[in-house]
C-alpha cells in the first residue's frame, strides 16, 4: 500500500479552459434578444427579463424602485394577494431587482409550470395598477427600513462615498431619502412606467424543447416606450468628510474615486489584476497588513465597481473609531509600496492562482454562466471576453502590476469617507 507524504503538497495545474457555454439566441420583438441556455439536467427553469428602467431615467429619486416593485402589487384584473397565491400555487418565486441602469425581473419555476407562471408575471408587466394603498404601504415599509439603515455607519459610509465621487445630484451619486419618498405617487409610478419600461433582453435558462420555447416566446410582452434621447449628467464631486455618530464606537471608512472603466484592453485586466492583489481576496496585501499584522479590522476590501456609464474605485474596511487614521495611513502606504516595488514572482503566481481557480469555480454552473454572458451583453464586449481576460491576467508581469498601480492608482487623489 502507497502511503501518501502529507508533507508535499499535491501537484497543482491551473486549467486553461476558460470559455463559457455558447447560448442560443432568439430575436424578440425589434432588435430585442432571448438568449437561450439549455444543457441544465434539473427541471428548475429561470427567465430574466432585462428593462432599460434603471435609476439613471429617473425624474424624481426613488420611482424606479418602487415602479419596479409595485408591479407585483396588483393589475387591472387580479390584487397582490391574487397573484402572490397565483405564483405560489405554481412553486415559483419572483425577484425583482432595481439597478442604477436597468430592472431585472426574475422568475424561478419548475418546467411543467413554466408557461402558466410566466402568464402571471406577463400580466402584471400589461396591465399593473399602481394601487394607492398599495403604494401606501410600500412606502411605509421603506422608509422604516431606511431609518434602520442609516443607524448603521457601513451603509452610510458607502452612501456617502459614491456621493463624492459622482455629487450628490448624480444617479450613481445619489440616495433615496424619506423626503424624497414621500414625494412620489401614483401618477409618477404610471408616467415612469410608460416611458422607461422598454425591454432590453430576455434570459431563458432550462431543458426546454423547440416548442416550448416558442411558447415563452408569444407570452413575454414587448414593452416598446416611447423612443427619446438618454439623459446625461455631470459630475460634481464632494469632498472627503467625516460623520460623527455620538456614542459611536466602530468607526466605517471608505476612500474612493473614479476608476478605469471595464473593456476588452490589456491595460483593464491589469487593473483588475492590481486590484485583487491589493485587496481583492483573504489573502491580498491588505487583509496581511491590516487584519492580520496590525490587528485594525476584521476584514478589509477593494473593488472596482462598474456601471454602464461610469466607474469607481472603492476601498473599504469596519475599524475601532480611535483606529480610523491609522488604517487609512496604512492603506494608503500599501498602494505606495506597489508604486514603488515590484511584487515578488511567487506572490504574483499566488494571486492569479487564486483569481482564476475562484472565477471557474463561480462560474461552474449554468445560471452563472448565464450571469456572465448577459454583462458581456449589457456592457458591449466581445464574445471571447473573459477568456481572453484570464489568458492575459494568467501572463501579467511584476513589471505590469507596477506600471498599472502608477497609471490608474494614484492614492493622493483619493476621496476619504468615515462614519462613526
Amino acid at each position: 500500500m502507497t502511503i501518501l507524504d502529507r508533507t508535499e503538497a499535491p501537484p497543482f495545474q491551473l486549467s486553461s479552459d476558460y470559455s463559457l457555454t455558447r447560448p442560443e439566441i432568439f430575436q424578440l420583438s425589434g432588435d430585442k434578444k432571448l438568449f437561450l441556455f439549455r444543457d441544465l439536467q434539473q427541471e428548475a427553469v429561470k427567465v430574466e427579463l432585462i428593462f432599460r428602467a434603471g435609476k439613471w431615467y429617473e425624474s424624481k429619486l426613488g420611482v424606479s424602485h418602487f415602479t419596479s416593485h409595485m408591479l407585483s402589487k396588483g393589475t387591472h384584473k387580479k390584487n397582490s394577494f391574487q397573484i402572490a397565491e397565483g405564483l405560489d400555487s405554481l412553486g415559483a418565486q419572483l425577484e425583482i431587482s432595481p439597478g442604477f441602469d436597468v430592472v431585472s425581473l426574475s422568475l424561478f419555476t419548475l418546467r411543467k409550470n413554466l408557461l402558466a407562471a410566466l402568464r402571471i408575471v406577463a400580466e402584471q408587466l400589461e396591465g399593473p395598477s399602481f394601487d394607492g394603498e398599495e403604494l401606501r404601504l410600500l412606502k411605509e415599509i421603506f422608509s422604516q427600513s431606511l431609518r434602520v439603515n442609516n443607524e448603521k455607519t457601513n451603509v452610510v459610509a458607502s452612501k456617502e462615498i459614491r456621493k463624492a465621487v459622482f455629487g450628490i445630484s448624480h444617479p450613481y451619486g445619489s440616495s433615496m431619502e424619506e423626503a424624497d419618498i414621500a414625494k412620489i405617487d401614483r401618477l409618477d409610478l404610471h408616467q415612469f412606467f410608460h416611458d422607461h419600461f422598454s425591454l432590453h433582453s430576455a434570459f431563458l435558462i432550462g431543458r426546454l424543447s423547440d416548442e416550448e420555447v416558442k411558447e415563452v416566446i408569444k407570452i413575454i410582452p414587448p414593452l416598446v416606450t416611447r423612443a427619446e434621447k438618454d439623459p446625461t449628467f455631470e459630475n460634481h464631486p464632494g469632498l472627503s468628510h467625516t460623520i460623527t455618530k455620538p456614542n459611536s464606537v466602530q468607526a466605517s471608512i471608505r476612500l474612493g474615486k473614479k476608476c478605469i472603466p471595464k473593456t476588452d484592453s490589456s491595460e483593464y485586466f491589469e487593473a483588475v489584476m492590481f486590484n485583487h492583489i491589493l485587496g481583492g481576496f483573504f489573502g491580498s496585501r491588505l487583509m496581511k497588513n491590516i487584519r492580520e499584522e496590525k490587528g485594525l479590522t476584521y476584514g478589509i476590501y477593494s473593488s472596482m465597481n462598474h456601471f454602464l456609464r461610469d466607474n469607481f474605485w472603492m476601498i473599504g474596511a469596519e475599524v475601532n473609531q480611535k483606529n480610523a487614521g491609522e488604517a487609512i495611513r496604512e492603506i494608503k502606504s500599501e498602494i505606495k509600496i506597489l508604486q514603488e516595488e515590484r511584487i515578488s514572482v511567487r506572490e504574483l503566481d499566488v494571486a492569479k492562482n487564486y483569481f482564476i481557480g475562484s472565477w471557474q469555480s463561480e462560474n461552474s454552473t449554468l445560471f452563472s454562466v448565464a450571469d456572465k454572458v448577459k454583462n458581456i451583453y449589457l456592457w458591449g464586449l466581445p464574445d471571447g471576453y473573459y477568456s481572453r481576460m484570464l489568458e492575459h491576467i494568467q501572463h501579467i508581469t511584476p513589471a505590469q502590476i507596477q506600471s498599472t498601480a502608477n497609471r490608474y492608482f494614484d492614492s493622493t487623489d483619493l476621496l476619504e469617507i468615515q462614519v462613526g
